[in-house]
This record gives C-alpha cells, structure tokens and sequence, in this order.
C-alpha cells in the first residue's frame, strides 16, 4: 500500500482565498472513428457528472478554470483538442497551483513498443504511438508544468485478460484481448506512473481497477462504476468530519464501494443461480471479475480536492410502508424505526391516527404508483447520481386459502387483502425494486404450505428487481420472525450497509436454528437491492407512530420483563448486542455479574470487568483521543476499527498492537507511540468524579450506571431500551450524565413516568 495523500494543508487556505489556481481537464470519449475500437456507453456521461460534482464540492475556490472535452461537448475530445488544453495549462499553471486530470475511454498498449496509450477520438489502432496520448508524454507534460500538485484519475479499458463469460447487463471498458506475451495494459500505467511519482512529491495517480481487471460499466448507475463512487464522493460521501475532501480520503472511499458493488452484485447473482439450480435450470449468470481501484503516490500530507457542499439536494428514493395487522407490535414500531433510520426509508406505519385498515388499499396503491411521481429532475442536467427507486412493503396478518386458486390476507379487523389485488398492484411498479415481506401468523403445517404459492404468484420481472421474503410463524410465538428481521438488521453496520441477498442468507441461517419456515425468490441482475443503503450514521430514527392502548402499553411491558428475566439458556434473547456494533459497557444487563459478550468471532469473549480494567470506555478521554489518533491514518472507519479492537484487547499492549496492524508499516511505530502515550496519562480520578457528582457535569457514565438506565427504561419501553441506551452513547460521545439521563427520559411517552425516571436516575 502507498503513502498517504501528498502536498500540505496551505493548499486549502490558499485555494479558497483565490491566491492559488484549480485546473480541471476532463476527457471523455465514446465513439471512435476507428471501427477497430468499439463504442463505450458513459465516459461522455462520465465527464458530465464528474464535472458538475466537481463544481459542488470547489464552490469555495474561486480560483478555477475547467476544460472538457467529451462527445457532447463543445470541443470534441481529438489528440488536437487536448494537447492544446494540456499546453495551456502547462504553461500557465503557477507552482502555488492544483491540476486535476480525469480521463474516461479506451486504454491500450502499442505492440511494438509495448508503451501505454490513452486512445481519443481519432485515435487510430495501427497507429497508437502517432494519434493517440502515450502515458509518457502526457506525464512528461505535466512534469513540465509549475503546479506542486498534480492529481490524475483514469478509468480506462485494460487488459482484456479477464473475459465476462455473458449474460449480465454490465459492460468492461475493454479492447481486443493481447497477445498472451503482451504486459497487461494497467501494469505498464502502474510502472510509468510509479516513476512520475517517485519525481514529485506533489503527484498522485488513481487508477479504475488494478492489473489483469476491467473496469465496470453499468446500466442502473448510468456510469462507470469508479466514476460513479467519485462523483458520489465528491458530492460529500468522501469528506472528513470538518467537511473536507482530500485525495487520499476520496480514494478509500472509491476503493471500498467500489469493491462492494462487485461484491453485492455476485452475491445476488449467487443466489439467483441457486434459485435457478433449485428449478432445473443451469443456464447461470456467470459472476463478475473484481475491480481494484489503485492509487499511485510518494511524499505525506494531503492535497485537496474540495469540500462537502453545505446544502446537499437530494431526492428519497427510498420508501416503505409496513402495515401490522395483528397488534401494533413493539418489534414492528422499531423495525419501522428501523427502516427510516439505517434503511433510509420514508415510512409510512399502518395502522396509525386518521388511518385505518379500510385506507390500506389506497396506501398500498400510492406506494405502487410513486415511481410515476418519483422522477424528479435532479439538480444538475445529467443527473449526475443516478439513484434507484425503492419500495418496501411489510404485510403482518393471516392468510386465507379459498377456492378458484384464490387466497386473502387476513388483517386485525376483518380487512382483507387478496393475492390476486397485491399481484395487479406490484406488476404497476416496474421502474422501482421492490421488497415485499409477509410476515404470516399459521396454525397448522397446510397454512405454512401454501406460502410458496404467495410467492409464485406475486413474481414480477420489475426494471430493477424484485425481492420475496414471506415467513410463517407459529401462532405461539408471533413476534419470532419480525424479532428475526429486527436481530438482523440492527447487527449490520448501517455505515456500510446491507445487500438483500445477504440480508436473505442470514434470515435462512436464523430461521432454520428457530424453526422457521422461510420462502425466498430474487429477480433482477441489473442492479444491487439493499436492504441498508450504507453511508448512514443513526440505526434507529422517530417517525410518528400509532397509539398504543393502555392495555396494550401493559402487555408490552409485561413481555418486557419476561424477556428480560428468560433464562438464555431457554430462548435467545434478540436483543443483545449485535456482533459488529458491540460496545462491552452497554451490554450487561446485571452489573453485578460478569457477563460475557460476543463479538464477530462467537469464540472471542470478554467480561466487562476486563473491559473496564482497560480504561478505554467510549465517551472517556482515552477512547476519544485513540479514535482522534487513528482516525488520522484510516479515516472515518476508525470508529468501528476502535469498537472491535477495544472488545477483543487483553491489555493495552494488545490493544495498539491491534490498532497499528489497520496502518502502513512505516506508520506502525509512530502510533504504537502516541497511542501507548494516551493510555498512560493520568485521568480523572474517581474522588474528582465523586466531589463533582453534585452538578452531574462530570461524573461518568460507567457501565454499571448504563445497566441501571438499561433496566429502569424498560420497564417503561420494552426491551429496546437496550437499544436507545446505546444509539444516544454512540451519537454523543461527549455527552455528560444529566444530558444522557434527559434524552433518555424523552423516549418514554407518560410524562409521569420520564420525570419519574430522570428523578431516580439523577439520585443514584
């Protein structure tokens, strides 16, 4: 892996006061006037988008002169064109100054010298070295120029040593397959580039894909896949928590989506091809080769690339509506929470006030038909983010077999909802994915059986997708498969998010260990459904909710505490941590036990009384500065590296060994250092806390005092208080103990009650 970023943090002070120049050259080329070359679909696009999420993020430099030169443009992307532009900058350019070249098309290798060659329009295939752009003499261009930072991105074609096999809808940017002797195209940039950078500090170099790849296009992101996750980068998703952009940070960025749509994508081809293999069908989609994106850099520092636009438009293309017809469950209040929080949904709860199970047609109807209102222009011509609208419907009820191969879904008051009327209303959203769970409360084995018929007839080959998921629970356990759907997803980590195909191959795993019978069908190759989109902070978020009786408020209470005080032993309790978001001090429910808590490795435990012996407890000085200090290396992920390093450490030394493995070798010592440093300093000692308890201002929030929140609160909201105890820890690293006690207070609805509970909780 090569060092990180280059240049110095001046370069944003003097680019947005305008005493320093941003160049942008950007090149796109879809047609070629050699037959020999074929056609690409988006790099034309691709400077399109590129530019305008490149106008969003340097609104705050002034300074700044953009050229291109695509099939749309004004000026056509020919050898002639962009020589000039490059002359220009090149000449002009001040060594105060940043250039940024980003080139989308053809790649290829001149045979007999085997040099790289960047093919334009008019770019001639017996003749690559005469009308075409060798890496050499571009490079050597801007070698030439004055500017002390230099940033190129290339998604080009490669090799052609990795063939798609056929079938799927994405495209490689890709040339005639070479000879076997031949170097693959990228190795010779990778050298030529590792040249030019070992020559100046101030250049950095990033790749599509990595040697012997292809670089990806795709129809339902309407770019290449590299340019896609740059523009959505450049647009925010890649910025610092200060809202800076920087190269090194956008290139992490792009590299782990981009790996990660590759990686959805085959997952979602894998179980379709086992549906396929289920039916007798061995026509199967053959999976999609990796893409790497690479970086090329020398030198330490950053070089600027922008800031995160500070009023973002955007569009939601993501809406639900769940629909309970059985009880106004807990678990389906907070699964709906849920899906407006780390699943990025409008919710839409049914029953609720001013509407009832007589207007569910009509909700159901507006959900299927929104893809008619959805297509709201973007902010910018080209659309520069293409986002895929998405659908999600819950049914909770019983279902009803009738004659004529007809069968009804039972609501709590006698609605129902007929499989025919549900088929007629999906068949409607053909420019939407969708995702449809029926969560079907049986009685005997035959009401399980003809499950599979729901999920045959409600097929429909939708634009984008389509996902069945229906489960019949047994009439004795109701909340087991939404409890299932809850487990599940709260364990994902909602920054990266969660594929449904994956999503699918968890709920299978629970349900066979809980005896649930389960039906699944995947349609759609063209593009990733996520059941979490990723790049979101928060799992759970308010919307308004139904009234719940107080009969009903006393049930939930009264399960509360049986679940709280069942023995593991007898029933999973759902709501313990998930694997990879636990954080030991939230965790126990009795502080006078040691209890054990699981991480990603079930095998690998540890006792908060170890955990507190470490004295890295989240929201206490050392936490903050290690993730501070790691956070420098390996960005915003250093929070989740942080959390899972600190539940597996023995000690400190174990501990920044952890750490210290997530960065380069040349930086290990240095943050062994400082980060051994930080847990040896002297800290507020418990008699400071204890003189000071009085204001409440600084004592601290231990785990036994989060165990007593944890049991307090759910006497008075059920079992996912263990739930709001850790989202406020997490979203307030710095909060002080009466703030935590009051934002917890304001999640219980009787005013009484939340006074009463902040009172008690303020006197321990």
């Amino acid at each position: 892996m090569c060092p990180l970023g280059i240049g110095s943090s001046d370069s944003t002070t003097i680019l947005k006061t305008g005493e320093a120049k941003l160049w942008i050259l950007l090149v796109g080329v879809n047609q070629y006037q050699d037959q020999n070359l074929t056609s690409l679909r988006y790099p034309a696009l691709d400077c399109q988008g590129l530019g305008e999420a490149l106008s969003s993020a340097t609104q705050r430099f002034p300074n700044k002169e953009v050229i291109v030169h695509h099939d749309f443009a004004a000026q056509p992307p020919t050898l002639q064109m962009i020589r000039g532009s490059l002359q220009k900058i090149v000449s002009q350019s001040q060594p105060q100054d940043s250039i940024l070249l980003y080139f989308s098309g053809h790649g290829m290798l001149e045979p007999n010298t085997q040099q790289s060659v960047l093919c334009l329009r008019d770019t001639r295939k017996d003749n690559l070295l005469g009308t075409g752009l060798p890496m050499q003499n571009l490079l050597q261009m801007l070698g030439a120029s004055s500017a002390n930072q230099q940033l190129l991105c290339l998604d080009t074609c490669h090799s052609g040593d990795l063939r798609l096999l056929g079938g799927n809808r994405g495209s490689a940017r890709d040339g005639d397959v070479p000879d076997a002797s031949f170097t693959p195209t990228t190795q010779v940039m990778m050298d030529v580039l590792r040249q030019r950078a070992a020559q100046s500090k101030g250049f950095c170099a990033l790749l599509s894909c990595d040697a012997g790849q292809k670089s990806w296009e795709f129809p339902e992101l309407g770019h290449g896949v590299f340019t896609y996750y740059l523009m959505r980068g450049l647009l925010g998703e890649a910025a610092d928590s200060s809202g800076l952009i920087e190269a090194d940070g956008l290139y992490r960025y792009v590299y782990r989506h981009t790996r990660q749509y590759i990686d959805k994508l085959n997952q979602q081809l894998r179980l379709i091809n086992q549906q396929k293999l289920n039916r007798g069908d061995r026509q199967f989609y053959p999976e999609y080769p990796l893409q790497t994106p690479k970086r090329i850099v020398e030198g330490v520092g950053e070089l600027i690339v922008g800031f995160k636009p500070t009023k973002v438009e955007s569009h939601k293309q993501r809406r639900a509506v769940v629909i309970d017809g059985l009880s106004n469950s807990k678990t389906t209040t907070d699964l709906s929470r849920l899906f407006a929080g780390a699943g990025g949904f409008e919710v839409e709860y049914l029953p609720r006030n001013g509407k009832t199970f007589s207007e569910i047609r009509a909700t159901i109807q507006e959900l299927t038909r929104w893809h008619h209102h959805s297509e709201i222009k973007s902010p910018s011509p080209s659309r520069i983010v293409r986002n895929t609208p998405t659908c999600l419907l819950y049914l909770r009820g019983h279902i009803e077999e009738i004659e004529h191969e007809e069968a009804w879904l039972v609501l709590g008051d006698g609605t129902r909802l007929s499989r025919s009327y549900l088929r007629q209303e999906l068949r409607r959203a053909q420019k939407t994915q969708q995702i449809i769970i029926l969560d079907i409360i049986v009685s005997d084995s035959s009401e399980a059986a003809s499950l599979e018929n729901w999920i045959e007839d409600l097929q429909c080959e939708t634009e984008y997708g389509q996902c069945l998921i229906a489960a019949a629970t047994p009439a004795e356990e109701p909340e087991l498969f939404s409890q299932n759907l809850l487990e599940t997803l709260v364990a994902a980590n909602p920054q990266a998010g969660l594929s449904i195909a994956k999503w699918i191959a968890q709920l299978q795993t629970l349900g066979q260990a809980k005896g649930i019978d389960l039906h699944v069908w995947l349609s759609g190759t063209q593009a990733v459904i996520d059941i979490l989109p990723g790049n979101i902070v928060t799992i759970f978020q308010d919307f308004q909710t139904p009234e719940v009786t107080e009969n009903e408020k006393n049930k939930q209470e009264d399960d509360a505490c049986v679940l709280l005080n069942k023995p593991n032993k007898d029933r999973e309790n759902i709501f313990s941590d998930p694997p990879s978001r636990r954080i030991p001090p939230f965790s126990s429910h009795n502080s006078q036990k040691q209890e054990s808590f699981s991480v990603s490795n079930p095998d690998v435990r540890v006792s908060a009384t170890k955990q507190s012996q470490l004295n890295v407890l989240p929201g206490s000085e050392q936490y903050t500065k290690l993730e501070q200090l790691l956070k420098q290396s390996v960005g915003s992920i250093a929070l989740t590296i942080l959390q899972k390093a600190v539940i597996q450490a023995k000690n400190h030394q174990e501990l920044v060994g952890d750490l210290a493995t997530y960065l380069l070798p040349q930086q290990q010592k240095q943050f062994e250092k400082q980060a051994m440093a930080i847990l040896k300093a002297p800290t507020v000692s418990s008699q400071t806390q204890s003189a000071t308890s009085s204001t409440g201002k600084n004592q601290r929030i231990d785990a036994n005092f989060i165990s007593k929140c944890e049991r307090e609160l759910a006497y008075s909201i059920g079992p996912m208080a263990k739930f709001v105890v850790k989202d406020i820890l997490q979203s307030h690293s710095q909060i002080s103990l009466p703030e935590f006690v009051s934002k917890l207070a304001k999640n219980i609805p009787e005013t009484k009650q939340a006074l009463e509970f902040e009172r008690r909780m303020l006197s321990q």
